[in-house]
């Protein structure tokens, strides 16, 4: 390798970012004569195409591609020349000017440009397509890239990236504080405050400022962070023990005074600060002990107050519900009724199925759970039937879209997501959803395993006082992606009715195989080929795995079985590594939707956005469109447009919702998912990438068998034979911490807000 270099340039376009993020691009050097270079390394990473850089390193020689620069460290710089004006201008950066104007610009002022717009924004006036309107919107944009650049030079030394720049601004620039005084002062606010920064990032701030590392601060941040990230892995709290040593596990270096500020009456006096400023609850609750058995130990355990809300007003409203009169229940004799069917429709009815349908029936609280092929289908279907034909008014709703429309489809009534269900009508909308609730003598929850916390809590607190509530779902899948294991806590309490359906019934169609290894995996045992539905394909090699991949969903399942790619998901163990999620993502975008000159894109966090992209929501807005965006919604990206700097993302529905750049982490392609997030969707092809470097801790049973669920024609696994085998075998679910169970079978009468009770109409035995 060559001793240290400099090189600046404007950076022309990004060549490829890995996985790793790792990025590969082209830039045009600007100190003595114009070359067009090749420049790799992690430091590039978020690096947009038209920005000015500086970077250190070294000169490489690749074997494949010749002669590259490998930086180690990469700075932003103020275009000096004409032409690295003209492609900053051009890049969309400032908001109001696109390719076009910034030509126009150039052409006018030449070097001068940028200090015109800064200096003297008025002489933008004598640019053809500018006036008074347009001049305001681009002298706002220059002052707030000018405050963005501000804080980007400051973060740059720390290797944080020019996006958390740019998040950092956004989240204080319509308020009273100054986002730079809050960095250099009060750095651990931001990850308190702004999506994205997190602790890690908030810490390497406040020791670069001088912040000690025995500060409160410090301490109280790490502790919200452990906190925090135990929510992020399914936890409601944390044992007070197991927080104080993952925050001293956090806090370890290799300084031997960090010892003394990490004991442990220190971290429980930064614990009891918290809790005395209302940001944390502790509290000490019998629960059990993680040795497989059902014993009881009194438990300290810290939790945060949005969630120590939500699941004890949960317990609250399960008691309640429980102990209302069910407004069905004296209607009809249901169980003389049910055994009269002789309908072709519902007719046949297992004893359990029979047994659902009563319990939901007369039941104000019931649970339906069941595997593929067990019948909830049929057993749905046939309970909206009686149902209506007896005047009684249903509500259905499923956690996602996906799956209100299968439930939709299932039931021959209209369906809607949780969120629209329980969401509190706005002004005069013209669908009041709200309106269900109030009037439903009977709401069906489909897929009720994707239930959290937080939805679980929103959806008990509106079913009124009367109104029969039935929760469906398969326990057998994975838990829901946000905190809680709400349906199976809920079957751990005694006094709620539940049926399980057992029977596995025969499959006549050609996806039978799907069923069948699905139950079969169940058994810990391996899911076996079939022509028709259900294909093993064993490689060796991460990297042919991921290649096969990309030819699967692209041609060969498109060529044989004359399906759309769209048709097709991608589902992965994890996120990370070769053929994980964010590889494949990548590769399918550059097969699936390249860049083209007629497709504006955009580059965040070394993530290109283009018309066209398949993308999900990552974290609930209920601000984002008309009625919310929520975790786990798909659609695909119809307009992007550089100037405004936003894109519109269509929805299913036909619903659209407006991205500004600065949000597009609230974003992931859906070229490929991973297992979790597909949970409640279904697919007509399912393709598997199976690697062992997804670790035990992915490569689980229930992870397997929610994946080959989640297919309805097809499903493909690709992969090491080692890696299928080890997630069938390893039925050891990391169990949640939560205290549902506890708190509903010890709920105390609570004093709630009063509720309306609506009528629920005039009931009638058609």
């Amino acid at each position: 390798m060559d001793a240290a270099e400099v090189v600046e340039g404007v950076v022309d376009h990004l060549l490829h970012v890995s996985y790793d993020e790792r990025t590969v691009l082209r830039l045009t050097t600007t100190a003595g004569d114009e070359e067009s270079i090749t420049a790799v390394g992690k430091a590039l990473f978020g690096v947009q195409p038209g920005a000015s850089v500086r970077l250190c390193g070294a000169w490489v020689d690749h074997q494949r591609h010749g002669r590259q620069f490998k930086a180690e460290r990469c700075e932003r710089t103020m275009p000096a020349d004409e032409r690295a004006i003209r492609l900053y201008l051009a890049s969309g950066m400032i908001r109001g000017i696109g390719p076009v104007l910034a030509s126009a610009i150039v052409d006018a002022f030449g070097e001068q440009s940028l200090k015109i717009i800064d200096a003297e924004p008025q002489q933008l006036l004598e640019v053809h397509g500018i006036g008074q309107v347009r001049l305001g919107r681009i002298a706002a944009a220059w002052q707030e890239q000018k405050a963005i650049a501000e804080i980007m030079v400051f973060l740059q030394g720390l290797q944080i990236t020019p996006a958390l720049a740019v998040k950092i601004y956004t989240a204080y620039a319509d308020t009273d504080d100054d986002p730079m005084r809050i960095v250099r002062r009060t750095p651990y606010q931001l990850c308190r405050e702004v999506y994205g920064v997190g602790f890690h990032n908030a810490d390497k701030i406040a020791l670069a400022v001088g912040i000690p590392k025995h500060s409160d601060a410090r301490l109280q941040a790490a502790l919200l962070h452990e906190l925090d990230q135990a929510g992020a892995s399914g936890h409601c709290h944390l044992p007070v023990r197991v927080l104080i040593a993952r925050t001293r596990h956090l806090l370890t270096d290799d300084d031997p005074a960090t010892a003394e500020i990490l004991d442990d009456a220190v971290l429980r006096h930064a614990l009891q600060t918290l809790q005395a400023q209302g940001e944390v609850v502790t509290e000490t609750l019998p629960l059990p002990v993680r040795d497989g058995s059902d014993t009881l130990a009194d438990t300290e355990i810290a939790l945060l107050p949005h969630r120590h809300r939500d699941e004890t007003q949960l317990a609250v409203h399960v008691r309640r519900l429980l102990g209302s009169t069910p407004s069905l229940a004296e209607l009809a004799p249901w169980a003389e009724y049910l055994s009269a069917l002789t309908s072709q429709e519902t007719a046949g009815l297992t004893d359990e199925q029979h047994q659902a349908i009563l319990t939901a029936l007369t039941s104000p609280l019931s649970v339906l759970t069941g595997g593929p092929g067990c019948g909830k289908t049929h057993t749905l279907r046939t309970l909206v039937e009686i149902a209506d034909e007896a005047g009684a008014v249903v509500a259905l709703a499923a956690p996602t879209g996906k799956a209100a429309k299968r439930l939709e489809q299932t039931c021959g009534q209209a369906a809607m997501t949780v969120h629209r269900l329980i969401r509190p009508p706005d002004g005069d909308s013209l669908f009041d959803h709200a309106s269900a609730l109030e009037t439903a003598d009977l709401v069906v929850i489909d897929e009720a395993s994707m239930l959290d916390l937080a939805l679980a809590r929103r959806l008990f607190a509106a079913v009124r006082d009367g109104c029969h509530l039935l929760l469906v779902g398969d326990t057998d899948q994975l838990p829901s992606v946000a905190p809680g294991r709400v349906l199976r806590d809920l079957l751990d309490v005694e006094d709620i009715p539940r049926t399980r359906l057992t029977k596995v019934f025969r499959q006549h169609d050609d996806s039978a195989a799907i069923v069948i290894n699905a139950h079969r995996i169940l058994r810990g045992e391996l899911p076996a080929d079939d022509p028709k539905a259900f294909w093993n394909r064993p490689l060796s090699s991460s990297e042919d795995i991921a290649q096969r991949v990309v030819d699967v969903v692209c041609e060969r399942m498109p060529k044989y079985f004359k399906a759309r790619p769209e048709d097709i998901q991608v589902l992965c163990p994890g996120k990370k590594n070769i053929a994980g999620m964010t590889d494949l993502n990548l590769r399918l975008q550059e097969r699936l939707n390249p860049p083209s000159n007629d497709k504006p894109q955009h580059y965040h966090g070394g993530t290109a956005f283009r018309r066209g992209d398949r993308v999900q929501q990552v974290r609930n807005n209920p601000h984002r469109g008309e009625a919310g965006i929520f975790n786990g919604s798909s659609g695909t990206i119809t307009a992007l447009d550089v100037e405004t700097h936003q894109l519109t993302v269509t929805f299913p529905d036909g619903e659209t919702a407006d991205y500004p750049f600065t949000d597009l982490d609230e974003l992931v392609h859906a070229y490929a998912l991973t297992v979790h997030r597909s949970q409640g969707s279904e697919y007509p092809y399912v393709v598997i990438p199976m690697v062992n470097a997804a670790g035990m801790m992915l490569l689980q049973r229930n992870l397997l068998y929610t994946a080959v669920t989640r297919a309805r024609n097809g499903v493909m696994l690709i992969g090491q034979s080692e890696a299928v085998q080890r997630a069938v075998a390893n039925n050891h679910t990391q169990r949640r911490n939560t205290a549902l169970t506890h708190r509903i079978t010890h709920a105390e009468d609570a004093v709630l807000a009063p509720r309306s009770q609506a009528p629920s109409g005039q009931l009638a035995w058609g």
